[in-house]
């Protein structure tokens, strides 16, 4: 059976890693998009639009669409009605990170999954390496450290500039790409994880933060520059006796003492959302995030920016 599929917010995020998984999947059908801008959305969907409802209005998107999937692609402060929305219609969803700008829509969100069916797109917590680099951990860890650099807007330039507005975004890098990092901790050492210290270099929407949080394993250090040359995200682990193990995720490697282990798949960021389309359609292998996940990812990181100081000039 083939699943109809919708996205409200028809941007970079959705043009660049939801439409290539959902073109691919056999068993899901684009069928409706709802957007602010119809001539936009158009054009990023290209030859793809061809019997696809394009509107933007959601209630039309919703009832004449009659999508059986929904992703929620628009910005962080315009989730909760298309959200809230389709899960009252009766959808699967799947909401771009974070669940919402606001902490207490973020909560609104997560408790009105009453039925599981909202999802969310943190994808590195299922790379193939991570179970690898969990059982090359040294026995007796001393420190852990993430870091995650992209070369922002320089690179990544969306549709609309509302990244760097606090109000639409609900933070900065921390919020941005804090979620991806802290998940992926949570993956590789468990939780809960506690807030120790944050500095950021500007208040409301940094672009590079330095965070101290202990996992149940020990201290761990998030460094994150969404304004660096460079890009790459990395975790590593040095045990008491210096010995160090490294999960290379821009690479595909893990590094440790007994050699290179080399992942298969090149394309890490797409793992979520293509989880989510196979377990939707009931396909081996499917696997969510679920909102509540989710959440306390994003409660962690609200209790980092409670702590935080503003650093001038701060590196990472």
């Amino acid at each position: 059976m083939t699943l109809r599929y919708g996205v409200v917010g028809c941007g970079r995020v959705f043009q660049r890693f939801h439409l290539p998984e959902v073109t691919r999947h056999e068993d899901v059908e684009l069928v409706a998009v709802c957007d602010a801008d119809e001539a936009g959305a158009r054009k990023v969907l290209g030859p793809a639009a061809d019997g696809v409802l394009v509107t933007t209005d959601l209630t039309e998107f919703l009832g004449a669409g009659r999508p059986d999937v929904v992703a929620v692609c628009t910005p962080n402060d315009a989730h909760t009605g298309p959200v809230l929305a389709a899960l009252a219609a009766g959808a699967h969803v799947l909401c771009e990170k974070p669940l919402a700008a606001d902490l207490d829509e973020a909560r609104r969100l997560a408790a009105a999954d009453f039925a599981g069916r909202l999802s969310v797109n943190l994808p590195y917590r299922f790379h193939e390496l991570v179970p690898v680099f969990r059982d090359a951990l040294p026995g007796d860890l001393h420190e852990v450290t993430l870091t995650f650099t992209t070369a922002g807007q320089r690179l990544w330039r969306p549709v609309t500039n509302w990244y760097g507005d606090p109000r639409r975004a609900g933070g900065g890098a921390l919020l941005d790409l804090g979620a991806h990092a802290l998940d992926l901790l949570g993956a590789v050492f468990g939780g809960p994880a506690e807030a120790v210290g944050c500095r950021v270099d500007r208040q409301g929407a940094e672009e590079r933060v330095v965070a101290e949080v202990k996992l149940p394993a020990g201290p761990a250090t998030v460094r994150i520059d969404r304004a660096s040359r460079t890009l790459g995200l990395g975790v590593e682990a040095v045990g008491a006796d210096g010995e160090s193990v490294v999960l290379d995720l821009k690479r595909g490697e893990v590094r440790g003492a007994a050699g290179v282990v080399t992942a298969s798949e090149r394309q890490p960021e797409l793992a979520a959302i293509r989880g989510f389309l196979d377990a939707v359609t009931g396909r081996a292998g499917g696997r969510t995030v679920p909102a509540a996940e989710a959440l306390a990812v994003q409660e962690l990181i609200a209790r980092l920016y409670a702590v935080s100081v503003c650093v001038e000039g701060l590196t990472v």
